[in-house]
C-alpha cells in the first residue's frame, strides 16, 4: 500500500473513531432525553428543524465540497469560500425570518415560528468555522477534525439535557442546538489554526461555481427527498406521529447511514486526488462498497429482528409505536445503500450533474410513494421508502455500470460476503429472538447481539476469510500509524 493509502486508511480509521464516539453521544442523549420529553415534543421541534435542515443543505452553495475537490490556489479559494458563506448565511437568516410565520401556518403550530427564528442563527454562526472544516476534510486530518466533531456533541448534549431536566421543554433542544454550532465554530478553529481573510476572488469563485452549481442543485433535491416525508408526516399524522417517526429515523440514520456517509467524508478528498485514473477509481470504489455492505448488512439486520427490545431499552414505553417503524425502516436504508460511494466517484471527476439527475428522479418516485403510504400511517410512509428504494436502485446501480466501469459480475462479487454472512446472521438470529421473547429486554438485546455477531464473523471466517484479514490488516493498519 502507498503512502497515499495509508493516508487514507488512516483518516478513514479516525472518521470511524469520530464516528463511533459521536454517536455514542448521541445515543446516550436520546435514550435520557425520550425519558424526559414527550412524543409532542419532539415532533413540534422537527416541525421547524425541518426547514433549517433543508436550507443548511443549500448553505453554502456546494462551495465546501468544491474547495475540498479544487486542486490550484488553495489558500485563495478558501479565502473566497470564507467571504461567500457568511453572505449566504445572512440570506439565510433573513430568508428564515421571513417565512416563519408562513411555515407555522402550514403545520397549524404557532409555537413553530420563535422556534425556526431562533435556530436560523446557525445561519451566521456556522460559516465562521465551515471552511476550517472543509480544509481539515481536504486534508484527509480526521484526527484533528475528531476535536470539533466530538465536543459540539457533548456541549449539545449536556445543555439539552440539563435544560430538560430543568422544565424548558422543547426549547431545551433548541438552546442546545444553538450552543452546539457556537462551540463547534470555536473548535473548529481550534483545530485549524489557519489565518482566513474574508475576500472573494472572483476568478477562484468562478471556478468554484463551475463545480458547486450542479452539485447544489442536486443538495436541493436532495434536501427535498430526505425530508419529504417529516413534512407529510407532520401535516397529516401531526407532532405526536412525527415525533415518533423522527426519533425511530434518527436511530437508523445513526447506525446504518452514517456507515457510509462518514466513509465518504474521507473517501471524496482521497478520490479527488486519483481523479485521472479510471482504473484506480475502479478498484477502489469496488473495495469500498464491498466492506461499506459488509458493515451495514448486519446493522440493519440487527435492528430489523430486535427492534422490540431496542425500543424498550433505547426509548422508554412510550415509544411502542416506533416498533413497525423501526422493523421496515432498515429496509429502505439498506437498499440505498448499495453501492452509494459511486456519488462521491462522480463528484470526484467533476461529473456532480449525474447527481443531480439522479436527485431528480428521487423526487420523482418518492412523491407519490410517501402521499399515498401516509394514508397508512407511519407503517405505510415506511413501506413507501422501501418502494421508493428499490425501483432508485435498480436505475442507479445501471447508472454505475455505465459510468464508471465496473460490470455486474464485479459488482456482485463485492456484495457476495455480506450477502453470505447476512444470510447466515437471519438463519440463526430469527427463532432465537422470538425464542428469548420473555426474557427482559436489555437482555434480549445482548444475547442476540451476540449471537448475531459471532454468527456473521465465523460465517465470513469460514467462507469469506480472505475479506476478514484484509479488513483486519487494514484496521490494524491504521490503528498502529
Amino acid at each position: 500500500m502507498g503512502h497515499r493509502g495509508k493516508k487514507t486508511v488512516h483518516a478513514v480509521a479516525w472518521n470511524y473513531a469520530s464516528f463511533a464516539l459521536s454517536k455514542g453521544v448521541v445515543l446516550i442523549t436520546m435514550a435520557v432525553l425520550t425519558r424526559l420529553l414527550p412524543p409532542e415534543t419532539f415532533g413540534l421541534v422537527s416541525l421547524a428543524t425541518v426547514v433549517i435542515s433543508y436550507f443548511s443543505l443549500l448553505q453554502d452553495l456546494g462551495l465546501g465540497s468544491a474547495l475540498i475537490q479544487h486542486r490550484t490556489d488553495v489558500q485563495e479559494a478558501a479565502n473566497t469560500v470564507y467571504a461567500a458563506n457568511l453572505i449566504i448565511g445572512i440570506l439565510f437568516l433573513l430568508l428564515t425570518f421571513t417565512i416563519a410565520p408562513v411555515v407555522a401556518a402550514f403545520f397549524r403550530e404557532p409555537a413553530v415560528e420563535p422556534m425556526l427564528q431562533m435556530l436560523a442563527l446557525t445561519f451566521v454562526i456556522d460559516p465562521f468555522g465551515s471552511v476550517h472544516l472543509a480544509l481539515l476534510q481536504k486534508d484527509l486530518a480526521f484526527r484533528k477534525k475528531l476535536i470539533p466533531d466530538l465536543g459540539r456533541l457533548i456541549v449539545k448534549a449536556v445543555v439539552t439535557i440539563a435544560l430538560a431536566f430543568k422544565g424548558f421543554g422543547p426549547w431545551s433542544l433548541i438552546i442546545g442546538q444553538l450552543s452546539s454550532s457556537v462551540f463547534g465554530v470555536v473548535l473548529a478553529r481550534i483545530a485549524l489554526q489557519r489565518k482566513l481573510q474574508m475576500r472573494i476572488n472572483r476568478s477562484q469563485l468562478g471556478l468554484l461555481l463551475k463545480f458547486s452549481i450542479p452539485f447544489m442543485g442536486f443538495n436541493l433535491v436532495n434536501a427535498l427527498a430526505s425530508n419529504l416525508e417529516f413534512i407529510v408526516i407532520g401535516r397529516v399524522l401531526g407532532d405526536a406521529a412525527l415525533g415518533v417517526y423522527s426519533i425511530t429515523y434518527r436511530i437508523v440514520d445513526l447506525l446504518i447511514m452514517n456507515v457510509w456517509v462518514v466513509l465518504a467524508a474521507a473517501m471524496f478528498p482521497a478520490l479527488a486526488k486519483i481523479q485521472h485514473q479510471p482504473r484506480l477509481l475502479r478498484r477502489t470504489f469496488l473495495s469500498v462498497t464491498q466492506y461499506v455492505q459488509v458493515f451495514i448488512v448486519p446493522i440493519s439486520l440487527g435492528l430489523i429482528m430486535t427492534a422490540e427490545p431496542i425500543v424498550f431499552v433505547l426509548l422508554g414505553s412510550q415509544w411502542l409505536d416506533a416498533i413497525p417503524v423501526l422493523r421496515l425502516l432498515p429496509i429502505a436504508f439498506l437498499i440505498f445503500s448499495i453501492g452509494t460511494t459511486a456519488g462521491d466517484v462522480y463528484k470526484a471527476i467533476g461529473r456532480p450533474d449525474l447527481l443531480l439527475k439522479m436527485g431528480v428522479l428521487h423526487i420523482i418516485v418518492l412523491i407519490p410513494s410517501v402521499l399515498i403510504g401516509v394514508q397508512y400511517q407511519l407503517v405505510g410512509v415506511a413501506l413507501g421508502l422501501i418502494a421508493t428504494a428499490v425501483l432508485i436502485k435498480i436505475v442507479h446501480l445501471f447508472v454505475i455500470i455505465r459510468v464508471i466501469g465496473v460490470t455486474v459480475s464485479e459488482l456482485m462479487r463485492a456484495l457476495r460476503p455480506a450477502f453470505v454472512g447476512g444470510t447466515a446472521l437471519t438463519i440463526v438470529t430469527t427463532p432465537l429472538v422470538y425464542g428469548i421473547s420473555d426474557l427482559p429486554p436489555l437482555m434480549q438485546l445482548l444475547i442476540a447481539g451476540v449471537t448475531g455477531a459471532a454468527t456473521y464473523v465465523g460465517t465470513l471466517w469460514l467462507l469469506e476469510k480472505e475479506v476478514v484479514i484484509k479488513g483486519a490488516n487494514t484496521l490494524l493498519d491504521a490503528v498502529r500509524r
